[in-house]
C-alpha cells in the first residue's frame, strides 16, 4: 500500500518553492558548494542542485597588455600568440603570485649582496683608519675656516 502511495506522489507535479526567503537579496555572491538544500519536511524531496549564479558570473576576462606580459614572465605561456582571447581569473592571479614571489626572491638576494658590500667597505675603511667621527671633525674644521675667511673679507668695509 505504501508503495502505491509513494509511486503516486512521485507522479504528482512538484510544489513550487520560492528561491529566496522574503527580505533577502536575490543577488548571488558565491557558488552553491553544499549541493542540494535539505528538506525540512520528510514529505518534500530535495530538488536537484542548481549552480548558483553560473549564468551571471564571469568565467574569465580578456587579458590586457600587462596581463599578457605577466603571463609570459611567469612562464605560463612561451609566446604571446599562445595566450587565448579569454583567460580565467585564477590563471591571472596565479601568474601575478608567481611574479610576486620571483620579485621577493630577487629583493632578498639584492639585500644579501648589499649587506656583503657594506661589510667589505666597512672593513676597508677600518684598515685605512676612516670613520664618521674623523670625517665629521674635518668637515666642521673646513666650514669654520671658510666662515672665518668670510668674516675677514667683510670687516674692512
Amino acid at each position: 500500500m505504501w508503495r502505491t502511495v509513494l509511486r503516486a506522489r512521485s507522479l504528482l507535479p512538484k510544489v513550487a518553492r520560492p528561491r529566496a526567503r522574503p527580505g533577502t537579496a536575490l543577488l548571488c555572491s558565491r557558488v552553491n558548494q553544499g549541493g542540494a538544500v535539505q528538506a525540512t519536511e520528510p514529505s518534500v524531496q530535495p530538488a536537484a542542485p542548481e549552480p548558483a549564479c553560473s549564468a551571471y558570473k564571469l568565467q574569465g576576462r580578456i587579458p590586457t597588455a600587462l596581463d599578457r606580459k605577466l603571463l609570459l614572465w611567469s612562464g605560463r605561456f612561451k609566446r604571446e600568440q599562445d595566450i587565448p582571447e579569454m583567460v580565467s581569473n585564477e590563471m591571472l592571479y596565479a601568474a601575478g603570485n608567481k611574479i610576486r614571489v620571483k620579485i621577493c626572491y630577487m629583493m632578498i638576494g639584492l639585500t644579501v649582496v648589499a649587506c656583503l658590500i657594506m661589510v667589505v667597505s666597512g672593513k676597508k675603511a677600518f684598515k685605512q683608519h676612516e670613520n664618521l667621527t674623523k670625517w665629521n671633525l674635518e668637515k666642521k674644521a673646513k666650514l669654520k675656516e671658510e666662515f672665518e675667511q668670510k668674516l675677514v673679507t667683510e670687516k674692512p668695509q
